[in-house]
């Protein structure tokens, strides 16, 4: 009845759920006694790429002419508008050289931000805030930094500005300390704080704001990270005659790196460090070893010969490479036929040799994916309710009893729904249906509610008290007996009771989670044998 589940450090990338329902899977090709095409439409089997009228030998060749022809083109062009414009620009691509610089720092520092966000987001992160769990705050924090190696301190901040866990181990210098109690109480800063300790601890610090279910501001997550996590940076973007200096929003200097020709004029522009206020200045010498022009010419020129070459290699690849897909497909199709799944995805089909068997393949695994999406949905959840079942409950049961062992109070719950079984089926359903409804009614989102059986159902309350439990089963069991009595295609006679067994999770009585289950077993064995609503606490 029960399955552990074994837990490891939080994680900071998840990917996006697969979906479970056929509905919100991949759409299949719809049945031909549907109406889901329109009449006018031209069948599927009739339709053929534009393509599909050629060979692959001509399509080959005629691609590679348009190719050869379009590029001769922009290189004339592009020669003709250089000549005209580009040597009497005073700029002469400054302000977009700059702006080049500028956008690979934009990049890096938003790649950090969105690891402070992502991480806010954690359900993890959520929990330990709203229970303020001072050691599970600094557990956290010491497993982000392992998670995040770069960063050099981590840590959670609640709403007035104090650090959960030993500020030792999270590691925030003074200064980050000055900053966050700033930032907690809505003052403006210059973003991100800049904070020179020593050259080994000099940092910068991003934070990202912690939202519960509800999207209330419950906290803050710190992130500090290196600033030689920079210098690197601006050393690889500084070429041979350039200079590039960072600058924070005081305009002290964050670092920079030179490569200037000191005996050569020089020019300088500055520009701001988008969503920051960091600012970044770049000075080159005029001196070029060519003329503008010139240089423009041997690009154009070197790119036409390396094109033609290129184009060559993948003619002859091509031809070599295609008079093979009819091979290919066949072990395609042989592999689907055996359960195995594809090796390659195919795009549209385009050649006549293709159009007709590609396709195929394609509707082939598609409704392959949807028949498992379907069977992995139904090994999770009721068919008849789209609750968990108690597979999924085993799952959700082990975390919840993980979370208690933390200290979060959680409440495990059995109703019985009497004398279901002496209705015929379809009364039976639709008390059932009523029944999850009502549960869903009377619950929060972090709860979980589980079908275990015909006529049992399950719920796991977290943050529940042993004092709240009894009236909230009681305003849950009057709403379920109400929505029986209004429901039009429900008779007087057919209204059933339910019976309620539920106990607390003790983090240091229970030393095992099928303890916990037997003892809820108990009481709800104990109401059931009792009048028509009893509510047995264990």
């Amino acid at each position: 009845m029960f399955q552990a589940n074994e837990h490891s450090g939080p994680a900071i990338y998840s990917a996006n759920p697969t979906p479970l329902s056929g509905a919100s899977a991949r759409p299949s090709k719809p049945d031909s006694g549907t109406d889901a095409t329109p009449k006018t439409a031209t069948p599927a089997s009739l339709r053929r790429p534009f393509f599909s009228a050629f060979s692959v030998k001509t399509i080959t060749y005629a691609s590679a002419a348009v190719v050869i022809i379009l590029f001769l083109s922009i290189t004339a062009t592009n020669l003709i508008l250089a000549k005209t414009y580009y040597q009497s620009s005073e700029d002469n691509g400054l302000s977009q050289r700059l702006t080049d610089k500028a956008q690979v720092f934009e990049n890096q520092l938003a790649f950090f931000q969105e690891i402070v966000n992502h991480v806010a987001t954690q359900p993890t992160t959520q929990d330990i805030l709203t229970n303020k769990d001072e050691i599970s705050a600094q557990t956290w924090a010491l497993q982000m930094r392992r998670f995040l190696p770069q960063a050099m301190g981590v840590a959670l901040l609640t709403n007035d500005g104090r650090i959960m866990g030993e500020p030792a181990d999270a590691q925030p210098g003074p200064q980050s300390l000055t900053d966050l109690a700033r930032l907690s109480q809505g003052e403006l800063a210059h973003t991100p704080p800049v904070h020179r300790l020593s050259e080994k601890t000099s940092h910068f610090d991003l934070v990202a704001t912690v939202y519960d279910e509800t999207d209330a501001q419950i906290g803050m997550v710190f992130v500090s990270f290196g600033l030689k996590t920079l210098e690197s940076l601006l050393h690889n973007n500084t070429q041979h005659g350039q200079k590039l200096v960072l600058r924070d929003g005081n305009k002290n200097i964050i670092s920079q790196h030179s490569l200037l020709r000191n005996n050569e004029s020089q020019r300088s522009s500055t520009g701001k460090i988008t969503n920051t206020h960091w600012q970044l200045s770049f000075t080159e010498n005029n001196g070029q070893a060519l003329p503008s022009f010139l240089n423009l010419t041997l690009f154009n020129v070197s790119a036409l010969l390396l094109t033609i070459g290129i184009v060559t290699f993948l003619v002859r690849y091509a031809l070599h490479s295609l008079g093979t897909d009819f091979t290919q497909i066949k072990t395609l199709l042989n592999n689907l036929a055996e359960g195995e799944p594809l090796s390659e995805e195919f795009a549209t089909p385009q050649l006549r040799e293709t159009a007709e068997i590609l396709p195929a393949i394609s509707h082939i695994q598609k409704d392959i994916e949807k028949k498992q999406q379907l069977l992995e949905h139904r090994q999770l959840n009721d068919e008849l309710t789209g609750l968990s079942n108690r597979r999924q409950f085993n799952i959700e049961f082990a975390r919840a009893y993980d979370f208690a062992r933390r200290g979060t109070p959680v409440c495990v719950t059995l109703i019985h729904l009497r004398d279901i079984a002496q209705l015929e089926s379809q009364q039976n359903k639709q008390i059932v249906k009523l029944l999850a409804k009502t549960l869903k009614e009377h619950t929060r989102k972090v709860d979980r509610i589980a079908r275990l059986a015909p006529d049992q159902f399950a719920i796991l309350m977290f943050g529940m008290s042993s004092e709240g439990t009894t009236p909230c089963l009681e305003r849950m069991h009057k709403s379920f007996l109400s929505s029986q009595a209004q429901h039009p295609a429900i008779a007087e006679t057919c209204i059933r009771s339910l019976a309620f067994g539920y106990t607390m999770i003790h983090p240091y009585r229970d030393n095992n989670a099928a303890s916990v289950l037997k003892r809820t077993e108990s009481a709800l064995a104990i109401a059931q044998e009792s009048g028509e609503t009893c509510i047995i606490s264990a």
